[in-house]
């Protein structure tokens, strides 16, 4: 569970002490004891995750008449790319780990790509070194959004150290809660020197379109403190993470999530694919038999991929309703159709998913016992 005690207390009294609510003592020391947990080179500070994404495609050069690719389970990537009125190109996703697929990213490459935004997804990274290969080979700017990536791993390197840029977030619901709040990692000098603000400072104007997204002093120190916490919180989540898993062990319709051997998955949400539909089940009796059981579980996520609703399909980011995807400076047919990301389609109405973080040992298990019996019920007819 989380704590919040002396630690924080402490650092607070000694922002307020200083006078100071403003960039000073603890968004550095966050900034730098965070860039080394995870391995980076630099972080950046931010009051939110989601504005950390639009500033990473603000120094990516995306813009007006240019695509940035985006998968289609969660829109944030897409929100991003549409703030500085670049175009959202979903990108499909692997059925097994619901993660972007390469193979996908590379069919969806066009002369108007500039930027990439690949979600680790539910604690779980993607094959981030393929994707940045495909980048690098194509001088396309990755970007990670890493809000539930707290101690996630590919191939040994933690989630937000693939991309050209990294970004975290500290909402209450995160793995690192500081109410909200977020941070940006990148390796590269430049873009550390673009998105530092201090010309907001100075009185100066930035080099490129970017607003002042700068995290506070009272966020920073209650981050701080709970940076020293949070591998406590990412272990007893992958705890809970692999109760819920076993109580689907040796079910033929319901799915695990795969993790692949070059993964170090943290417990985020814990989700399985529904099934049924191949072995005669009815997905609605299984609906029921989890409510009565207290399964404790929501079906379906979103239940339909980001570019189906109004924000992108009807092109509504702004005021003019043609921008971006029909802005005149963009010179495509691009649409957000049906079947543009089939495997998404069909993936999202079949999640079956549950919290794992916050929950006590004994309320993860009754919550397992309920799935248990919710099978049972269903395999009985």
């Amino acid at each position: 569970m989380r704590i919040f005690n002396d630690l924080e207390l402490g650092y607070l009294k000694q922002v307020l002490e200083s006078g100071d609510l403003g960039q000073a003592t603890f968004v550095s020391r966050f900034e730098a004891e965070f860039a080394k947990q995870v391995g980076a080179r630099y972080a950046i500070a931010r009051n939110s995750a989601m504005t950390g994404l639009a500033s990473a495609v603000t120094v990516s050069g995306a813009g007006t008449g240019y695509e940035v690719l985006v998968d289609p389970i969660v829109h944030f990537g897409g929100i991003a790319a549409m703030y500085y009125n670049a175009v959202p190109r979903f990108v499909d996703v692997k059925y097994d780990t619901f993660l972007m697929d390469p193979e996908s990213v590379k069919q969806n490459l066009t002369d108007k790509t500039k930027a990439l935004v690949v979600t680790n997804l539910w604690g779980l990274c993607a094959e981030l070194d393929e994707i940045r290969k495909i980048c690098d080979a194509h001088g396309i700017f990755m970007i990670e959004d890493c809000a539930h990536n707290m101690g996630s791993r590919w191939k040994g390197k933690h989630a937000g150290t693939w991309g050209h840029i990294g970004v975290f977030s500290f909402q209450q619901s995160k793995h690192l809660p500081t109410g909200d709040g977020g941070m940006m990692v990148t390796d590269l000098a430049e873009v550390y020197e673009t998105l530092h603000n201090e010309w907001a400072y100075m009185g100066e104007s930035p080099d490129c379109m970017q607003l002042v997204f700068r995290m506070n002093e009272m966020t920073a120190a209650v981050g701080l403190a709970q940076l020293s916490r949070v591998s406590g919180y990412v272990a007893e989540y992958n705890r809970n993470l692999a109760i819920m898993n076993e109580a689907i062990a040796g079910c033929k319709w319901l799915r695990p999530r795969r993790v692949p051997k070059e993964a170090l998955q943290s417990g985020y949400v814990w989700a399985c694919i529904f099934e049924g539909d191949k072995h005669g089940l009815d997905y609605a009796r299984f609906k029921r038999a989890c409510t009565e059981a207290g399964a404790g579980v929501w079906f379906g996520f979103t239940q339909r991929p980001a570019y189906t609703f109004d924000v992108f399909k009807l092109s509504k980011a702004y005021s003019h309703p043609n921008c971006p995807v029909r802005c005149p400076y963009y010179d495509s047919r691009y649409a957000y159709s049906e079947n543009l990301c089939p495997v998404a389609e069909d993936l999202l109405p079949r999640l079956v998913c549950a919290g794992v973080m916050e929950m006590a040992q004994e309320q993860i298990c009754q919550q397992a016992e309920g799935l248990r019996k919710a099978i049972e019920w269903c395999e009985k007819g």
